[in-house]
């Protein structure tokens, strides 16, 4: 490389540079080393490609000083000032074109331009492999090169534009209904014409330059503001941001470079709208209403969006030739329907209509225009148009009056193709439509206009949708998207359709369900049908009928749950639960008989082998029984048993735990099963020898549902003899008494979380017996105790929130635990249930879990910080400044090598105070707090990554990585000066030290979990904030990772594998880094471990071998690098690898 920038150095150049190049070299002619050879024209063509093969194979090799030398090379070829166009003026066009021949006086000027061109594109090639494959080395260099890029997208010497008028002409042709004429609609092919007249080479240099363009998009895409905002010197004075300049290349006439400018701006608006998502930028609103975002604000309504639409339809315009260009356009306007404003307003939509429906039509007037439109095109117009449909950034009363005038009469039409694809993406449009007839009409629209116009859009669908969902012979996706259509009619426009054809569709929707190819496809569409029913802002009670088909499909579906496909069973269950749930209380299922069939086939799934289908079994049956009370003997035939097996599982949670407690409830209120019988029953469960703890709390919720929904009787009846288990002993001897003891007190904690038990004095016992049992001799009592505490104080909190809070600030040691614990549940159960006790309670709360803050013992600390996190989550606004001054308020620590001096207390207490506060908030980012809130905040709990303090430094990195995973937009502005510096830091750092264990010493790194807190980190930035991370500077610290510790290494290979895919220019660069650590691992001897230490060998070594197997297998490691193709050569043709190798690569 070094070689080919000297000898470059001392060529010409070309244009003005070249003759002040060629001017200093005669000078310096006599002063030469007559040894060192002389570059000519030919040589500097050469050289320049040589260097441009080079950048292209191993561009990502070539470091930072190479990278600032080769790329002032290159830009001397590509002078701005050199980018002549036709537009320029006469006299100046003459000059240009000598200078672009400046230093090539040795031959003619037509193989001059030749040369100067292929030049040009060439080091264009070589900006477009710099940028993609060391974007961070060309950085400061790329305004030049956007510069150089954008002058030359416009290098058209031979050809004038005309650009002092042509914003004035679009902008008459936009007041303008009628179709462009036949001159104008042919401009494009005569364009063409005279380019094939004339050997100009010149557009190869304009592709080039917007590929260099392209390439700057990709390495911005992260946050491309910059090329939208920026304004950038191009040449003569010239200037203009690159979003706008690419838009007004749209007018390019040669075909590949205008499809290059096409796609090139459809991906610079695909990664702006991918940025505003993730809060890097942010649209201007359309009302010019200033937000509080400090995010850069991209106007593209007003600036962009009319011209993007006007240019787009003129390329449109064509009658034929220029497919390419066309399919483009019609996939930068499907770009532009998913940003804010989409197209634009009705004329907008209503001339791309048109534009789309001269590629559908089939009429004489369009039909010469569509025999020139491939069937590739009318799938992307189709594209277009469903994607326009299914965004919400158009008005919905625009879309539908530019439907209805304009081009639902083809896009019904386009079902009739004979190319299988374009009658699915029609079918897919279709389904699209419906929703445009119910909520795309004003307040002043007459309702006879609307249901007329129902009527005929209706009819009109239906007659296009039925035969492709009767039809057999027809491809699978054809049937799928046909259901879909049928279902998305008959949601929204079903009282609009004659009866007739509505049982038509649903005749058909009924032989597709038992049709085994597209049953999943039409349960789900027939349970989209029954939940839009009395949905619909049509009519006030807009059902629709389902009782042609209503008993034949329950019955169908039933059967379907006997079989083996898992899917299918969730898809049937799911769908049913629905249909019972809108459609159930039919008439003709009052007798509960076909209802019982059902929940026989449902009693086979309630297990707790598969929680989901307990979940979704349980489901069903409760809508069975809440519309149909008269199955309540078959539920109890068919599902009590099940359902009395699972209350007492050690899997049962979550989900299937709601769903079981509301079946329970329900089989309570429709009294399919009499409340002292179901209570019997649930209590025998408790005897069962082998019941776990886990069991015993969800056994405790069952009976205090089913006691809390039996009435207040029932409610004083369970409680009194509640009492007296928990008044007659402190802690009973044998293990059932005190499984029942344990079921006691959990009982009443969940009755006191669903009701207030303060009014007859049991509030009053219940604390004093809770109080008492934190004396217990048994654990599994005090926790109990504790958890019934917390969820009674729900119900009572005027009773037991002071005896909490009293209790709390004594000196009893051993019950703060306890005491903080029912806290902890009195919150959680408080947000779950939206009780406003919290609120009124919370600065009562706050004071005595800061007091907790440095207790010594760790446990405590924990359970402060759930606490905290808890509250943080339900009071942002009130939490976050708390847990912030507090940490201000103890930052001052002491720490010379990340340990405290023992005399130092305050350094303690400070210590202890920030863990905690850095665990509260870790906890709060898990609980989904407010983003918005917790970002103005964030970086006084960020500067905890600058404490010297072994314990706080890891809980902010615990903390850090919380964020990234759970919110990466919370940090994603201190990544640069405030994480990703500090995470550097912990990388390197190491504090061994020898532990003396009488017979041996023990060396221990106490760094090691920061260092591997900092590894996840990195790991979760590569995923969720890619931007924020330098991979040339962080390749290092990953080839050091392998060589670490082995938990850190196992992380490391797991990192290079996804980089393998994600990154692999910077895996090919970094490949020779990563062969030490990888054969130290290999290396690694059994010697004598057995059993479990050898198992985990032996998988550390298979890991690294698997990183190996994949690092080679990326493009350009093999035959770039230099260390590693010998290494992975040794090790495949080793005995002991080759055997694993070949099963790993049988594995990927």
């Amino acid at each position: 490389v070094q070689s080919l920038l000297k000898l470059i150095e001392r060529s010409v150049g070309l244009g003005k540079e070249a003759r002040r190049r060629s001017q200093r070299l005669k000078e310096k002619e006599d002063e030469q080393d007559p040894s060192e050879p002389k570059t000519t024209v030919d040589d500097t063509r050469a050289l320049i490609r040589t260097m441009c093969a080079v950048a292209g194979a191993v561009g990502h090799r070539l470091g930072q000083e190479q990278i600032d030398q080769i790329i002032p090379i290159f830009l001397r070829f590509t002078d701005p000032e050199d980018a002549v166009t036709g537009d320029d003026e006469e006299e100046e066009e003459g000059d240009d074109e000598d200078e672009a021949m400046g230093g090539m006086e040795h031959e003619d000027d037509e193989a001059a331009i030749a040369l100067a061109n292929e030049l040009r594109e060439s080091c264009f090639m070589g900006f477009e492999s710099f940028i993609l494959r060391c974007p961070n080395e060309v950085e400061h260099h790329l305004e030049k090169i956007i510069q150089a890029a954008l002058a030359y997208m416009s290098y058209d010497p031979n050809y004038a534009y005309g650009d002092d008028t042509g914003e004035n002409e679009e902008e008459e042709e936009a007041d303008e209904e009628d179709e462009y004429d036949d001159d104008e609609e042919d401009e494009y092919e005569e364009e063409e014409d005279e380019e094939e007249d004339d050997d100009d080479e010149s557009w190869k240099v304009r592709r080039g330059a917007v590929r260099a363009l392209n390439a700057v998009v990709e390495a911005k895409k992260h946050d491309p503001s910059l090329l939208w905002a920026t304004t950038y010197t191009i040449r003569r004075e010239k200037s203009s941001v690159v979003a706008a300049a690419l838009v007004n290349r749209f007018k390019e006439r040669e075909e590949n470079c205008r499809v290059g400018v096409l796609d090139c701006f459809a991906r610079l608006l695909s990664v702006t709208v991918t940025a505003a998502n993730a809060g890097v930028i942010s649209f201007a609103s359309p009302d010019g209403m200033d937000t509080e975002s400090t995010a850069a604000v991209v106007d593209l309504r007003e600036k962009y969006s009319s011209k993007l639409v006007k240019a787009c339809e003129k390329i449109l315009s064509t009658k034929k030739g220029n497919e390419r260009s066309k399919s483009s356009a019609l996939s930068l306007l499907a770009t532009l329907c998913k940003a804010p404003g989409g197209l634009g307003g009705q004329d907008d939509i209503t001339s791309v209509f048109k534009h789309v429906e001269t590629f559908l039509a089939s009429g004489t007037d369009t039909a010469i225009h569509r025999e020139g439109t491939s069937k590739a095109l009318r799938l992307d117009a189709l594209s277009l148009v469903y994607i326009m449909l299914s965004s919400d950034n158009h008005s919905p009363v625009d879309v539908r009056i530019c439907l209805h005038t304009t081009l639902l009469p083809q896009l019904c039409e386009g079902v009739n193709e004979q190319w299988y694809k374009v009658i699915a993406e029609a079918l897919r449009a279709l389904a699209s439509v419906p929703r445009f007839f119910v909520v795309g009409y004003s307040d002043s629209d007459d309702e006879e206009i609307r249901a007329k116009e129902r009527e005929d859009v209706s009819v009109m669908l239906y007659n296009a949708i039925e035969p492709k969902l009767a039809a057999h012979d027809v491809d699978q996706e054809i049937k799928e998207c046909a259901l879909n259509a049928t279902s998305a009619l008959l949601s929204n426009l079903h009282s609009s359709l004659p009866t007739e054809k509505t049982t038509r569709l649903l005749t058909l929707l009924l032989d597709r369900l038992k049709n085994e190819t597209t049953r999943i496809a039409a349960i789900k569409n027939l349970s989209a049908i029954a939940a839009a029913s009395g949905s619909n802002a049509m009519e006030d009670n807009a059902t629709i009928d389902l009782s042609p088909i209503l008993a034949d499909s329950i019955t169908t579906m039933s059967t379907f749950l006997k079989l083996q496909s898992r899917s299918l069973k969730q898809s049937t269950l799911e769908a049913l639960d629905i249909i019972v749930t809108n459609h159930g209380s039919h008439e003709e299922f009052k007798d509960g008989k076909l209802f019982s069939a059902v929940i026989q086939d449902i009693t086979p799934l309630i297990v707790d082998s598969d929680l989901h289908l307990s979940h979704l079994g349980l489901q069903c049956t409760d809508s069975i029984l809440e519309v149909c009370p008269s199955a309540g003997p078959a539920v109890k035939a068919h599902v009590l048993e099940p359902s009395l097996a699972l209350s007492t599982s050690s899997l049962l949670q979550d989900l299937a735990l709601d769903s079981l407690l509301a079946f329970y409830k329900q089989v309570v209120i429709a009294n399919a099963v009499e409340f002292d019988e179901l209570l019997s029953l649930l209590r025998q469960r408790i005897s069962q020898d082998k019941i776990g703890k886990h069991a015993i709390y969800n056994l405790a919720k069952c009976i205090a549902i089913i006691t809390a929904s039996s009435g207040p009787e029932n409610t004083k009846k369970v409680l009194n003899e509640i009492f007296e288990v928990l008044e007659s002993k402190t802690t009973p001897d044998d293990a059932a008494t005190l499984r029942q003891v344990q079921l006691s007190l959990l009982i009443t904690g969940d009755l006191g979380r669903m009701s207030d038990l303060s009014a007859d004095g049991s509030a009053d016992r219940l604390k004093a017996i809770y109080m008492g049992k934190f004396e217990s001799t048994s654990e599994d009592l005090k926790h109990a105790a504790a958890y019934a505490l917390g969820n009674a104080a729900v119900g009572s909190p005027a009773t037991f929130i002071p005896a909490i809070i009293s209790t709390l600030e004594g000196d009893n040691k051993k019950q703060q635990y306890l005491l903080l614990s029912a806290l902890r549940e009195f919150i959680k159960c408080s947000a779950r249930n939206g009780s406003d006790s919290l609120s009124a309670n919370l600065q009562d709360l706050v004071g005595p879990l800061e007091n907790h803050c440095a207790d010594a013992e760790e446990g405590v600390r924990t359970m402060v910080a759930e606490c905290f996190g808890s509250l943080t989550c339900l009071h942002p606004e009130t939490m976050l400044p708390k847990l912030a001054a507090l940490q201000s308020a103890h930052s001052e620590i002491v720490a010379p090598e990340g340990t405290l001096a023992e005399d130092d207390a305050t350094s303690k207490k400070n210590a202890l105070v920030c863990w905690t506060v850095a665990t509260s908030v870790k906890l709060a980012i898990a609980g989904k707090v407010d983003a918005s809130q917790l970002a103005a905040h964030m970086s006084t709990f960020v500067s905890l990554l600058n404490q010297t303090e072994l314990n706080v430094r890891t809980a902010a990195l615990l903390l850090v990585y919380s964020a990234t995973h759970h919110m990466p937009q919370a940090v994603s502005g201190l990544m640069q000066d405030m994480i990703v510096p500090a995470l550097y830091e912990v990388s390197a750092l190491k504090l061994q030290r020898t532990v003396d264990l009488g017979p041996f010493k023990h060396n221990v790194d106490d760094a090691m979990p920061l260092r591997k807190a900092a590894l996840s980190i990195f790991s979760t930035c590569l995923e969720s904030l890619p931007g924020s991370l330098d991979m040339a500077s962080f390749m290092p610290v990953l080839a050091k990772a392998l060589g670490d510790a082995e938990d850190i290494q196992l992380h490391a290979h797991q990192i290079v594998i996804s980089m393998c895919a994600r990154h692999p220019s910077y895996v090919v660069n970094a490949a020779d880094s990563f062969v030490e650590p990888l054969e130290k691992t290999l290396k690694k001897k059994t010697g004598q471990k057995t059993g479990t230490e050898l198992e985990r060998l032996n998988d550390w070594i298979k890991s690294a071998l698997r990183v190996a197997l994949t690092v080679s297998r990326v493009e350009g490691v093999m035959t770039s690098s230099q260390r590693f193709p010998e290494f992975f050569s040794r090790i495949s043709s080793d005995e002991k690898f080759a055997s694993k190798l070949q099963a790993l690569a049988a594995e990927q």
